[in-house]
């Protein structure tokens, strides 16, 4: 059987299909991440990778080796804790979207610390940038993001439903004498926007159009916490799910602006290796997140939640390799 450190580079270079990434993620030299590969072909007699100038790309046999070398790493992983006392020390480790993450987990995970008091929760509050090779590599065990269904090899993306956007500002902010607003009123308006989170900017570009997305006096950052405050500052213009400004608008620290155009509405997906077995911990907490919002679907179709949007039924994607 090959050792695992072959195996473990292997499945880097497998997530990333890229030699010189996969030996930034190991913190080794690229030269070590080809010697390894290479040592663990001539292992199996077979090619695992086939490379080119612009991409690499794994053969028949690499792609038939990823869910045995995943079974073999878990378990030399699971030896190591056994045999140093930690077997019982279980975790679960979810990447969640900031915005959707502060609203829904103080809930959920009051639910899940009743049932597994003992695991320990780990939380990476991030945008789904890299996630697809996170999940691969094992670096978290889920993702809980707001943005469009996407789909990645060996990744299954499942919809668990629409939370409606919005368009706000500040009270005495840009726009904040208009009735209702579209996407020629957003030209030329400053906007503060997130880089990444929940395919924001891809919305932005839909809805403004790719030219608007160079106005003078636009902010950008990576907190949507920052963004909210610099609108509520009078800064400018942003768009967010509407349970993030919810309050806010209640209070008259923002104003919600009437859209014109075409309902804006982002997905919630939940997001999972479909080649690593999921613990009892994970599959807890992911049975508690899709009740979570299967009631929240079925609070909007009764018109209990006050809050604008419909739901979607529960859609899965997946890539296969």
């Amino acid at each position: 059987m090959p050792e695992t450190l072959l195996l473990r580079t292997f499945l880097a270079v497998a997530a990333e299909l890229s030699f010189q990434k996969a030996a930034q993620a190991l913190h080794v030299a690229p030269s070590t991440v080809t010697s390894r590969i290479m040592a663990l072909e001539e292992e199996l007699g077979a090619t695992l990778f086939t490379r080119s100038s612009r991409q690499v790309v794994l053969t028949e046999a690499g792609q038939r080796l990823v869910p045995h070398a995943l079974q073999v790493t878990e378990l030399a992983a699971r030896t190591r804790r056994a045999v140093s006392g930690e077997e019982d020390a279980s975790e679960v480790r979810l990447r969640v979207s900031e915005t959707l993450g502060a609203f829904c987990l103080p809930p959920i995970l009051r639910r899940f610390r009743e049932a597994c008091p003992a695991t320990r929760v780990h939380l990476a509050v991030t945008s789904r940038e890299g996630t697809a090779s996170d999940l691969r590599r094992g670096r978290i065990d889920a993702a809980l993001l707001l943005g469009e269904p996407f789909s990645a090899p060996g990744i299954t993306v499942e919809a668990l439903g629409r939370e409606p956007l919005v368009v706000y500002t500040a009270p005495d902010g840009p726009l904040a004498d208009s009735q209702d607003v579209g996407p020629d009123d957003l030209a030329g308006v400053p906007m503060v926007l997130t880089r990444h989170a929940w395919s924001v900017r891809s919305l932005m570009e839909r809805v403004v159009g790719g030219d608007g997305m160079d106005m003078p006096g636009r902010v950008e950052c990576a907190s949507a916490v920052i963004v909210r405050g610099c609108v509520m500052a009078g800064l400018g213009v942003s768009v967010a799910p509407h349970f993030f400004v919810a309050r806010q608008a209640r209070r008259g620290l923002v104003r919600l602006l009437t859209w014109r155009g075409e309902p804006l509405s982002a997905t919630i997906l939940l997001a999972r290796d479909r080649t690593r077995a999921a613990s009892e911990p994970l599959k807890t907490a992911l049975r508690m997140v899709r009740e979570f919002f299967a009631q929240r679907g079925q609070s909007f179709q009764s018109g209990q939640s006050g809050q604008p949007g419909q739901p979607v039924s529960g859609r899965v994607h997946e890539k296969r390799r």
